[in-house]
């Protein structure tokens, strides 16, 4: 069991969107944590930079959420990240052009996030999230 403390970002007016950092090839990412998002998804603009050998899969259909709908989707596999002290291997990864979520968190100032933590990694690690203490609890 590993627990994270998610960082809050404010979403004018109202909102809140979790977040918490992956490191992925040295690098750390910021992503969000989406309950309501089926999938976890990297930009692919972004992940073709890091891994500009990984071979993309084009998905049949196209992707709604995150702020657009119609947008064309791959899959492709992560060898290897950590969040905190979880290594997670051999994971597959939805990608897709997320332009418009870093727009968004440009024009509020706030650190670039270049994908979402969805419910498929969520129900795998059993997480929970409590917003008492604004933290994520994963079983491993």
């Amino acid at each position: 069991m590993i627990k994270i403390q998610l960082q809050k970002v404010d979403i004018p007016p109202n909102g809140i969107h979790p977040a918490l950092h992956i490191r992925l090839k040295d690098q750390l990412v910021r992503m969000v944590v989406d309950t309501g998002a089926s999938r976890s998804v990297l930009d692919v603009d972004f992940f073709r930079s890091v891994f500009p050998e990984a071979e993309l899969n084009q998905e049949q259909s196209e992707s709604a959420g995150v702020g657009g709908s119609g947008l064309e989707s791959f899959i492709s596999w992560i060898s290897s990240f950590q969040i905190e002290g979880l290594e997670v291997n051999d994971y597959e990864m939805a990608l897709m052009d997320l332009t418009h979520v870093k727009d968004s968190y440009a024009q509020i100032g706030e650190e670039t996030i270049y994908g979402v933590i969805g419910g498929d990694f969520l129900n795998q690690y059993e997480a929970i999230i409590d917003y008492s203490d604004f933290s994520l609890t994963l079983l491993d």
